[in-house]
């Protein structure tokens, strides 16, 4: 053990205590009200300058922000959760700015480094099982429908906790540090509208990770994740003609069957040589009756590629489904797209940065650290990676080992919290690599 691991030591209670109160009160989306209310009451506490609201999310750009209703009742819940020290900060969030910037200014020329950590819940109802720890121990969600069971509530902890290590020892460091508090990463909906607000402006290194996914040992770290694939989020609204299925079927246009042609057409696309691509339609609707020519039809679909550019491929390739088949079936359509990200691969740097911390954190074994990791799936993430390698600076993104009681999204996800020590470390390290104070 050295400095850096005995202080996160000596905080491990508090940092389980506050994942515990974090897991306690989930938000998802946009209406992380509570969450970043909190967030940006203890960062200033800590000496960080804050932005919210309007100053890191451009509202136009946002993307499946959901119902007025949710987000009143959202607020009006964070109301009840909140000190007064804590409520004031709402006042920046209007009708879902939410999520918090941070940033501490050492003074000294150096480099300006991002740290990434997602703060949203999502769309699950958490377990009452009796073996369920957090319904066990007493820190299952307060709210059935959502609940953290992708680990965002330990990466909230890890974020605050590495804040508070770097602003107590602030005269160990050169350059700034920027904490990115994002809401809505669920979905891929958040990142496109704090990027565009300028939240990544002048950074050097972005750094982020997750806690699992495909990092299932305790012990274990993934330093160097790749082929994070691009996606879109779009929704398909049909609008046919109803008539009498027997009287007069040619009097209707029919927006049922153009829904399961479209599916079907969609899924038959042909896929790229350049690399991954893939297509899900999750959710078809149509029809009022059985003897109704079918009025209206909807379908939740999403694309994917292995790169920004084969994503696009399957995007546009549905869109030309999707108007050809409206046009046969005589049916009016609209696209709405709710969320989306850029495809992405680590830089090699920060995959080489974050094995040789992992090699001297005592929270993980050298044998269980793996370099590099083909990721296979989305995380919006990639969009900020993206942004920040196009722009002359370098990005990484690592998963950090735990065991898991169940997969994510699951009603009885839970983790091992003695990750939540080795993550700290990793990212302080890291932090000292890049920008300690050698004199």
């Amino acid at each position: 053990m050295d400095k850096i691991s005995n202080q996160i030591l000596s905080l491990k209670d508090e940092i389980i205590e506050t994942r515990r109160f974090f897991h306690s009160h989930p938000e998802t989306g946009w209406f992380t009200f509570f969450t970043s209310a909190v967030i940006a009451d203890k960062m200033k506490k800590l000496g960080y300058d804050l932005k919210l609201g309007k100053d890191i999310v451009k509202a136009d750009s946002r993307q499946g922000l959901g119902s007025k209703e949710a987000c009143e009742n959202a607020i009006k819940r964070a109301k009840t959760l909140l000190n007064e020290d804590q409520i004031k900060y709402l006042d920046f969030m209007e009708d879902g700015l939410t999520g918090v910037v941070a940033e501490i200014d050492t003074k000294r020329a150096g480099k300006t480094i991002a740290f990434r950590f997602d703060i949203d819940g999502v769309d699950v109802t958490e377990s009452k099982d009796e073996t369920h720890r957090p319904f066990k121990d007493g820190f299952r969600a307060d709210i059935d429908g959502i609940t953290h069971a992708c680990g965002h509530d330990g990466h909230i902890t890890m974020g605050l906790f590495l804040a508070r290590l770097i602003a107590e020892n602030l005269n160990d460091f050169n350059g700034k540090f920027r904490f990115i508090f994002q809401t809505a990463e669920e979905g891929t909906r958040g990142a496109v509208g704090m990027e565009k607000a300028g939240v990544l402006d002048s950074v050097d290194y972005l750094l982020g990770g997750h806690i699992g996914f495909q990092a299932t040992t305790m012990g274990g770290i993934i330093c160097g994740t790749n082929k994070l694939l691009a996606t879109t989020k779009f929704d398909v609204t049909l609008k046919g003609k109803a008539s009498h299925a027997a009287g007069a079927p040619q009097k209707g246009a029919n927006a049922l069957l153009a829904a399961a042609q479209i599916a079907l057409n969609m899924h038959g696309i042909t896929r790229h040589s350049d690399g991954v691509t893939r297509i899900n339609v999750g959710v078809l609707r149509a029809g009022e009756g059985r003897n109704v020519i079918a009025p209206n039809g909807y379908l939740a679909c999403e694309t994917r590629g292995e790169t920004t550019e084969l994503n696009n491929f399957m995007f546009e390739e549905c869109m030309k489904i999707i108007k050809g088949v409206s046009t046969i079936y005589d049916v009016k359509y609209d696209v709405k797209v709710t969320g989306g990200t850029a495809g992405g691969d680590s830089d090699i740097e920060v995959t080489e940065l974050y094995e040789s911390t992992a090699k001297e954190s005592p929270f993980i074994d050298n044998d269980k650290i793996i370099k590099e990791f083909d990721f296979g799936a989305c995380e919006d993430f990639a969009h900020f990676m993206q942004s920040v390698q196009k722009s002359g600076g370098k990005s990484g993104y690592l998963m950090i080992g735990t065991t898991l009681k169940s997969s994510h999204h699951s009603s009885t996800f839970d983790f091992d919290e003695n990750s939540l020590l080795a993550g700290i470390d990793i990212f302080l390290r890291s932090a000292y690599k890049l920008n300690g104070n050698k004199q």
